[in-house]
């Protein structure tokens, strides 16, 4: 990941959907756009690494802290999207296809992580969202 990094091949792309620091909503819809994004070409654990250092560097610190949760919670159900945005999506269905020779298709996947993802950005939001606002 560090020389991912090190190429900056991603910075731009991190940088057009999160500039800088924003208001609460906006951060929360970038933050999650971008993890929900990224963590499926790069799978979520290795996005997390390079998108901290990258919030980091736009002026993300610790008094943001509901942008730190919101990558926290994003990153988590990005892995439910596809097969590919969790490693272990993709080393379970192995197992399962191993041991019980079932196999799950990346678009049947995709279709039951699609109505995961949204419920679970749904419910995060209607919970995050308010209190975001109220800067606690």
């Amino acid at each position: 990941m560090a020389g991912v990094w090190n190429s900056g091949i991603l910075t731009s792309l991190f940088r057009y959907l999160l500039p800088g620091v924003g208001s609460p909503l906006s951060d929360f819809i970038r933050i999650t756009a971008s993890s929900l994004l990224f963590s499926q070409l790069l799978s979520n654990v290795p996005f997390v690494e390079l998108f901290i250092i990258y919030m980091q560097s736009v002026g993300f610190g610790s008094a943001n802290y509901m942008a730190w949760l919101t990558l926290a919670m994003a990153s988590t159900i990005a892995g439910n999207l596809t097969i590919l945005g969790a490693a272990s999506n993709v080393i379970i269905l192995e197992s399962t296809e191993a041991r019980h020779g079932v196999s799950v298709s990346y678009w049947k996947f995709m279709i039951v992580g699609a109505l995961v993802t949204l419920v679970n950005v749904a419910v995060y939001a209607a919970y995050m969202i308010p209190l975001s606002m109220l800067r606690i």
